[in-house]
């Protein structure tokens, strides 16, 4: 679809804004005076659920025929996703099946589990969750609902950015700069293609964790570049091969570029998150923080805003921090 357009997010957003919650979009005294620029937070850590993913996902299900409910569906996911799209078909009485790793994080699982899907384990070094759902897929004819490669989840997902449009023309700001965090580019490609349209002078940047930089390397090469193996990171929710197909094009054209976090700095990060905004973020979703907190890119003077795309953290992780 080389014709997706913030019209597609409008449309969604109209769709189901009355199932979402309209999360937050806050500043921090402490944090501006640090980092010497305006930053201005969303918090999708407060969504149900607890991410992001539920825009994509109540969009998704939305827009599903009455056979296709009947039949239910397939989705795999880390965890947010699977949470997101638990909770979408619990809200509908669809019948729903979710593929996840073997070492998803615990509240992850069991909030799935609460959500009265039923969850199917694979081992993530050795199996491949695509195969897995699409024999799911193809033997009980359910319907694949994928976690970012795919038009309408991308449309949900770039709501956020309708509501962060929103909150800053009421305060009459223009934001120079828009870091968000980056797994397969849904979110960045749907958030990042509202805010081009209103803000056409925008500069946005993917963030990443090291290891699993694909997007950073796809958009210096202009080509999808898979990450190497051999990569390990405590951001869950992030970690991803390569660049989606159907997301790459969208970020190729809307993004300036993409900049790398590491463990080490993301659970600092975390912490100045707790400390001074008062929120519990996960690391995948407290990557673009941290590459606002570590300066990676020249934000000095600028206004900024920052996703902050999940909060979905086991407790004992949090309280090792």
């Amino acid at each position: 679809m080389s014709n997706f357009t913030y019209l597609n997010i409008e449309k969604a957003y109209q769709a189901i804004h009355q199932k979402l919650i309209k999360t937050p979009l806050v500043s921090n005294d402490y944090i501006n005076k640090l980092l010497g620029a305006k930053i201005y937070f969303k918090l999708e850590n407060l969504q149900k659920t607890g991410s992001f993913k539920l825009r994509g996902a109540t969009y998704k299900v939305s827009k599903l025929s009455k056979e296709q409910k009947l039949k239910g569906i397939v989705a795999y996911s880390s965890g947010n996703h699977a949470q997101a799209v638990a909770y979408a078909c619990l809200e509908e009485g669809i019948s729903a099946k979710i593929i996840m790793p073997k070492d998803a994080p615990k509240i992850k699982i069991e909030n799935t589990q609460k959500l009265k899907a039923q969850i199917i384990f694979y081992d993530r070094a050795n199996e491949s969750r695509e195969k897995i759902g699409e024999e799911i897929a193809s033997h009980e004819n359910r319907t694949i609902i994928k976690p970012y490669d795919d038009y309408d989840v991308i449309a949900g997902q770039g709501t956020a950015a309708f509501e962060i449009s929103q909150e800053l023309n009421n305060i009459s700001v223009i934001p120079d700069i828009y870091l968000c965090c980056c797994g397969g580019g849904g979110l960045i490609a749907g958030t990042s293609t509202y805010l081009k349209h209103k803000y056409p002078n925008i500069l946005s940047y993917a963030a990443e964790p090291f290891g699993f930089d694909d997007t950073k390397k796809s958009l210096d090469s202009k080509r999808i570049i898979a990450n190497e193996s051999g990569f390990t990171s405590i951001c869950d929710a992030i970690v991803t091969p390569q660049p989606g197909k159907m997301t790459f094009p969208i970020n190729l054209r809307n993004l300036s570029g993409g900049v790398v976090v590491d463990d080490e700095e993301v659970k600092q990060s975390i912490k100045i998150l707790a400390e001074h905004l008062k929120i519990v973020a996960e690391p995948g979703g407290a990557v673009a923080a941290t590459a606002a907190l570590t300066k990676k890119i020249d934000i000095k003077n600028k206004t900024v805003v920052v996703m902050i795309s999940g909060g979905n953290i086991d407790l004992d992780v949090f309280c090792s921090l």
